[in-house]
Formats: structure tokens, sequence, C-alpha cells
């Protein structure tokens, strides 16, 4: 399988993203990397980059609604730092839900307490014969 690259584009609210902030969150979010094969492309939008930023991360994936993030800090590296952190997470996450519902297909579904006995269903037949009586 041939491995693709992630694009990932800065987008500054309000100020300039320098090329060493992008230089560091470029760094920071090659973490994912585990995960090149679901994503796309990332983006990240920063408002006021020098003074108490918000940034937000946007995760593209190959399937599905993209993942997104936001977060204040007292710098941009901190910040991205933290949103690297969460996305990681819910990548995790959503990769774990995938597995677990893989590992289940074929097997039958979990039953009640095997000590109970599940009512059995009424049939036609029995309807009928109690409405005449």
């Amino acid at each position: 399988m041939v491995e693709q690259e992630v694009t990932i584009e800065f987008k500054g609210k309000h100020d300039h993203i320098s090329e060493r902030m992008k230089e560091h969150a470029t760094h920071k979010l090659g973490r994912l990397a585990n995960y090149r094969d679901r994503l796309t492309r990332i983006e990240v939008v920063a408002d006021h980059v020098h003074d108490n930023p918000e940034v937000e991360l946007i995760v593209h994936l190959t399937k599905g609604a993209p993942l997104v993030a936001k977060e204040h800090s007292t710098s941009f590296s901190a910040t991205v730092d933290l949103l690297v952190d969460k996305v990681d997470t819910l990548l995790r996450k959503q990769k774990e839900k995938q597995i677990d519902r893989t590992k289940g297909r074929g097997e039958a579904a979990p039953q009640g307490p095997a000590d109970t006995p599940e009512p059995e269903e009424e049939t036609y037949e029995d309807a009928v014969r109690k409405s005449l009586s």
C-alpha cells in the first residue's frame, strides 16, 4: 500500500502565523502519523496567535465527518500541544471502536442471564383459542 502524505494547512485570523510556529505545529502533528491511512488533511486555524491564542484543529478523515478540536492557552506552542493530545485521543478511541465492531462480526449477540428463560411468544392459534374461550 502506498503511504500518502497528510496535507497541513495553516490559517491565521487577525494575525500571521510565523514559519517557526508552523514548524513547531508540523513537528507536533507528526505524532498523528500512526493514523496516516485515515487522515487526508489537517487545518490549523489560529486566532490572535501572539496574545492568548485560540487554535482550532480540523482533521479531515477518509471516511466520516471531520474531527474538530479547539483550545485556548497562553502560547501558540502550548495550545498546539494540547490539541494534538486531544486529537490523538479522539483518533485512538475511534480506532478502538472500529476494532471492537469488527471483532464482534460473526459472533452471536450476548444473551441475558442464563438462569432466566425468555418468555415464549404467543402463537396465533393460542391467541384465537383464548379469544374463543
